[in-house]
């Protein structure tokens, strides 16, 4: 593959990304408006991603814009609202416009700020799946997400990994303890697959979640060493100067949200537990260390039904940090299973089709700590993963590179990546 860094680079650098934000005064006492723009410019070459299947593929697109509008509406109202377009442009692949990303309103019976606050939120929400997919989108230790590579939602209707619901959050014991959780509309049966095996009939055959039961979601994070609480969403680097250790779990569930592959409804059940350390050396310097392990229970016999986990570490040094990140995720063998030799055959068929290896290195560059920042990224992919020639499909680019099969998921491919994020 005749790709160099310097032609990444070079790439990146044309980009012009633009931002805007402000504090807009209202005439309401007690009363914030703030609006901001977020911009991420992202080019991504992928290895034999083309259509012949043996050259890359080139693309630039604008991985997120965003607009943001929050703000309190006293000492007990807080809102938000965003908007994003995501992947604009991707494959050249015009046709996605903007949704509405967040909109919720928390009400804190005891005030919004403090050493211990609760909030009762409503609207579009996160869903608290583990520490990182509660973070910031600007201040990732690697370029960007680890999206569904760790954890898996096999029917998956979420955007952005957002649901309705209502939920409580906040922080206690003087900020040492961060939490939320609560009840969200989940996966309904307008997911379930428009096959004729799986229509959804009168009587709830077919269906997924036949009887709507809601899914239950909820993280609690403990800070042993110092704190990262106070905020809707935490961060990798801080430009602190006391460290924090944080330790950090969670559970979502759904009963009969899934089906496994012998056609049987199954609950869906994810768990995870994770550990941050930030570790500062003076002003100049800190050492940033995130890993989540996640348990997967997608029915028996689901290549989803596994254990995934991701490690990533990081040394910012002044302006400059670079990185290094593993992800895994593999799913159950077939042998505890109690089958019919028919049931066996098609679990065999089943399991390890959907594994993944992911190793990634990079360089992010801090312009403005992590509102300004560009990220110089490579990836070697194996299995299914976020990037790579095997997320390239006809639904979203209009073609599959040629040999991308079962064969050509499990080995290894290249993907490089720069990601420049402004945010003011």
């Amino acid at each position: 593959m005749k790709v160099t860094s310097k032609a990444l680079l070079a790439a990146s650098l044309l980009l012009a990304p633009a931002a805007f934000a402000t504090k807009i005064p209202i005439p309401i006492e007690g009363a914030t408006l703030n609006v901001s723009i977020q911009v991420q410019t992202q080019a991504l070459i992928n290895e034999n991603g083309a259509p012949n299947g043996s050259d890359p593929s080139y693309d630039i697109y604008v991985r997120r814009t965003r607009l943001l509008v929050n703000g309190d509406i006293s000492q007990n109202f807080s809102y938000l609202f965003q908007v994003d377009n995501a992947n604009f442009g991707k494959y050249g692949n015009f046709s996605g416009r903007a949704i509405v990303q967040d909109a919720w309103i928390g009400w804190a019976p005891t005030g919004i700020t403090g050493a211990n606050v609760l909030y009762i939120d409503a609207g579009l929400l996160l869903i608290p799946i583990s520490h990182h997919l509660l973070e910031s989108t600007t201040n990732f230790i690697t370029a960007d997400v680890h999206g569904t590579d760790e954890f898996r939602f096999p029917v998956n209707p979420f955007q952005g990994l957002r649901e309705t619901g209502v939920q409580v959050r906040g922080w206690w014991f003087d900020k040492k303890v961060g939490f939320r959780g609560g009840v969200y509309e989940g996966v309904a049966p307008i997911a379930t697959p428009a096959v004729p095996a799986n229509t959804c009939s009168t009587n709830g055959q077919g269906c997924v979640t036949p009887s709507r039961n809601p899914q239950f979601a909820g993280f609690v994070n403990l800070d042993i060493i110092g704190s990262e609480e106070g905020g809707w969403l935490y961060g990798a680097y801080k430009w602190g100067k006391a460290p924090i250790l944080s330790v950090g779990g969670s559970a979502v569930y759904q009963s009969k949200a899934v089906k496994n592959p012998f056609g049987n409804l199954a609950d869906q059940k994810i768990f995870s537990a994770d550990v941050y350390l930030n570790f500062p050396q003076g002003e100049d310097a800190e050492l940033v260390l995130e890993a989540t392990g996640y348990l997967n229970r997608n029915g028996s016999g689901s290549a989803n039904t596994g254990i995934g986990f991701f490690a990533d570490v990081g040394y910012r040094f002044t302006f400059v940090a670079p990185y290094v990140s593993y992800s895994y995720f593999n799913s159950d063998d077939c042998a505890d299973l109690t089958l019919s030799p028919a049931q066996l055959t098609t679990c065999n068929a089943t399991i390890h089709t959907a594994d993944s290896r992911n190793f990634k290195a990079g360089l992010n560059f801090f312009f403005n700590k992590n509102l300004n920042h560009l990220n110089l990224e490579f990836q070697l992919n194996h299995g299914l993963s976020s990037y790579g020639p095997q997320a390239i499909t006809a639904a979203n680019a209009g073609y599959a590179p040629a040999g991308i099969n079962n064969s050509l998921r499990i080995s290894a491919q290249k993907s490089f990546l720069a990601h420049w994020n402004v945010l003011f």
